[in-house]
């Protein structure tokens, strides 16, 4: 998923002349902002009001397909690209379950410990830049 947001970051202005659509879908009891819809959203140049956000456990299972053991613990994106006429790209992610976060704070605590780093704030992208992660 980090390495995934990195791409976006670097490459996702070159599709701000079409038409975009961002859906996210988590667990029906999240009341906190959808970071990761926001910066996919940010890099994508579509404003956050166009985010389309899931809640309904229905058209998570239905159409999202997200696992029944996983409704309570999920995190799913999905950004179509459109030329308004005969192309689209669809790309989609899927987090289920808490151990996917696990192995990210992992690895972010692995490049933490293993560089020298200066007394600042530090997005985890520039950890993958630097090839950290």
């Amino acid at each position: 998923m980090l390495k995934f947001m990195f791409m976006l970051e670097k490459v996702g202005y070159s599709f701000s002349q079409y038409q975009i659509n961002l859906t996210e879908s988590h667990q029906s009891g999240k009341t906190s902002t959808q970071g990761t819809a926001i910066a996919m959203a940010k890099s994508l140049g579509l404003a956050e009001e166009n985010i389309e956000s899931i809640r309904d456990p229905k058209i998570q299972r239905e159409e999202l397909k997200i696992p029944e053991q996983s409704l309570n613990r999920h995190a799913y994106h999905r950004i179509k690209i459109s030329d308004h006429q005969s192309c689209s790209i669809s790309m989609e992610t899927k987090v289920l379950g808490n151990s996917p976060y696990a192995e990210g704070v992992r690895q972010i605590i692995i490049a933490v410990s293993n560089n020298t780093l200066e007394k600042r704030l530090y997005q985890v992208t520039e950890f993958i830049n630097k090839g950290w992660i």
